[in-house]
């Protein structure tokens, strides 16, 4: 069975998924500071995950922005 995306592809969608999620909830929450920090904080922590999923790919964000 052929395999359609890579492990490292997998984790990478994963990732901008949840990024996705906790923007909506960023919305939801736009009047609430406390709940809009918790999810400042965690979309944070899904940007540095991201960054490092890329790097997996030898892609640095220097990369990208070019």
């Amino acid at each position: 069975m052929e395999v359609l995306l890579s492990e490292k592809a997998v984790r990478v969608a994963d990732i901008l998924e949840r990024i996705d999620a906790v923007n909506k909830m960023l919305q939801v929450h736009a009047d609430d500071e406390f709940m809009k920090s918790q999810y400042v904080y965690q979309k944070n922590l899904f940007l540095k995950e991201l960054v490092d999923s890329i790097g997996a790919f030898d892609i640095s964000l220097k990369d990208i922005a070019a």
